[in-house]
């Protein structure tokens, strides 16, 4: 590595080398041994700087950002040390620039790597131990910290398996550490330092209280309330050691905008109206959610922003999921390594248009797999020959363009009689309407109308499998009024806005045929307002993929039931003009 850190020979195979603490911006990978359950850590700094223009504000910024990612970046490794675990994931740093302050929020899934070496505790050490009344403070401070870290530990079911002395993970001495990093890994993979047995009885981690600033982290540590019983929260799409997902899901967004007092305000005073804010946004969330326990907020994402001066906005999205206590874990793994695969089998099949492939490198039979399927279930549940046009294998891009046409034609014909539904089939979920076919029956393999558009920031469904791809959304919305107060106030107008732009996306998911919007993400949401006039006004950015999926439970009852319907006639799909 480019810079100095503390290896030792990994716990599984005892040979590679590993560091003591991982800090990565990737999802936690399928295969990596968790030691019981992730949580989410995040850092808040803020710090207040003078209003400056041009050079002067650039300058003042510039010395406090090295600052800032330093505080940062130690009070991660902090919060990780005192939750017992050795990697973060997922790591999201944001620092926000406002015109009399910089603020910094950095979040992440804290979780135990089973292949790291155990973490070690968080030791006090005081700059005058001279003082009776410090030492015993500190004293007590040191006994607050352990028993955090024990609780903790219970919490998250964080219990290493027992290693003997002689496997003990241990660093490499430090005077041949740098000339074997700089040989070649078939040169240093087989070789067998000398282990120092006592590393793993240090306390790993120091932390010198040398002011009051150091005071106030320590006490910020010890402030992180963890959350309820039955509630876990992490930033990433998965939670580390929790597989028995089920298919309940409920996702969510969360504005929450404080106007700060300028009077004697100092940075002690802004992180810890910071720290309120963003830990009480958290257990609104815990209490509004309660009705769902067990569960886990997953993809928790915080953007914070400073629109005007003296306030700051704090937006959350995230997606609440269910998961059963008592499904066994190890039975259902498998089960979530193949949702989280979903996304990249079958393409051809789940792309809008088919891709075109150069003739040097066509095979004999493109996608002969795809076609099978799509000729057996076309024929089966009886869709109409339009709807099967994208399944031809084109010969030119003339006949591409009049079937697109053809096809597009017959939908407005649909739309216009105001006939469009949203149903299941047992290829796929599509918006199909009558169009000619005004006296045709529903095909018995087709499930009931699907009511809701399902919103989640996930790249998948729990549950389900996605069948198609409708193409990415992007949509603006700005709304404004003049009666600010008799709306509610500021939380009864964002919520009345956010609530509009759920059901206007849910509508245009719903136009294009699909049931579900994934990937979802609110990339601005951008809040003025002007109290004396009565007057706000918001922009809101949202993104996501508008797809269309189907239930695995709905899967096997259509599976179970295709081949009583292979013997009907009826099936065959009759159509009366």
């Amino acid at each position: 590595m480019p810079f100095p850190a503390h290896l030792t020979y990994c716990y599984n195979c005892r040979k590679q080398k590993v560091p003591d603490v991982l800090f990565t911006t990737i999802d936690l990978p399928t295969d990596a041994v968790v030691v019981g359950k992730g949580c989410l850590i995040q850092a808040r700094l803020c710090r207040l700087k003078k209003k400056a223009q041009a050079e002067a504000n650039a300058t003042a910024i510039s010395n406090l950002l090295p600052f800032m990612e330093y505080e940062v970046h130690t009070q991660l490794m902090n919060k990780l040390k005192l939750k017992g675990m050795n990697a973060l994931f997922g790591l999201r740093i944001q620092i926000t620039v406002g015109e009399t302050m910089l603020m910094g929020l950095a979040s992440a899934t804290g979780v135990y790597l089973a292949a790291l070496p155990t973490p070690g505790g968080i030791q006090i050490a005081g700059k005058t131990p001279n003082d009776g009344s410090y030492e015993q403070h500190i004293s007590h401070m040191q006994k607050r910290i352990n028993d955090t870290i024990a609780k903790n530990k219970e919490l998250y079911e964080i219990t290493p398996p027992e290693v003997s002395e002689e496997m003990i993970g241990s660093p490499i001495p430090e005077p041949r550490q740098r000339s074997r990093l700089l040989r070649s890994q078939s040169e240093s993979s087989d070789e067998v330092t000398e282990l120092d047995l006592s590393h793993g009885k240090k306390d790993a981690f120091v932390l010198e209280i040398d002011d009051t600033d150091a005071m106030e982290d320590v006490h910020s540590l010890l402030t992180d309330a963890p959350p309820p019983s039955g509630f876990y929260s992490c930033n990433t799409e998965i939670m580390p050691g929790i597989n028995n997902w089920t298919s309940e899901i409920q996702m969510f967004t969360s504005v929450r905008v404080v106007r700060l007092s300028s009077l004697n305000l100092t940075n002690q005073a802004l992180n810890k109206n910071f720290n309120g804010l963003c830990e009480n946004l958290l257990k609104s969330l815990y209490f509004k959610l309660r009705s769902m326990t067990p569960c886990c907020l997953c993809h928790v994402n915080f953007t914070v922003s400073l629109p005007e001066d003296e306030l700051i906005q704090v937006t959350v999205t995230a997606v609440a999921i269910t998961f059963d206590k008592n499904q066994a874990l190890q039975t259902t793994k498998p089960h979530v390594e193949k949702s989280l695969q979903r996304a990249s089998t079958d393409n051809e099949e789940l792309l809008q248009f088919p891709l075109e492939l150069c003739s040097d490198s066509l095979p004999p039979h493109p996608f002969p797999a795809a076609k099978e399927h799509l000729e057996s279930a076309n024929s089966n549940s009886g869709i109409p020959a339009a709807q099967r046009a994208t399944s031809v294998d084109y010969s030119s891009f003339a006949d591409r363009c009049s079937s697109w046409i053809e096809l597009i034609r017959l939908k407005a014909q649909t739309i216009r009689r105001g006939s469009i539904k949203t149903t299941v089939t047992v290829e796929k979920a599509s918006a199909m309407g009558d169009g000619n076919f005004r006296n045709r029956s529903a095909p018995p393999c087709a499930s009931p109308t699907v009511g809701v558009v399902k919103m989640t920031p996930l790249s998948f469904i729990p549950g389900a499998k996605i069948t198609k791809y409708l193409g990415i959304i992007n949509m603006f919305f700005i709304r404004e009024t003049t009666s600010l107060r008799e709306e509610g106030g500021v939380s009864g107008f964002l919520h009345a806005f956010i609530a509009e732009v759920f059901a206007m996306v849910r509508a245009h998911v719903a136009a294009l045929g699909g049931n579900a919007v994934v990937s979802y993400i609110m990339k601005q949401c951008v809040f003025m307002e002007n109290p004396s006039k009565n007057q706000a006004q918001c922009l809101i950015n949202v993104s996501g993929d508008a797809v269309v999926f189907v239930r695995d439970s709905d899967l096997e009852v259509m599976s179970s039931q295709q081949p009583a319907a292979n013997c009907q006639p009826s099936c065959t799909g009759e159509v009366t003009t």
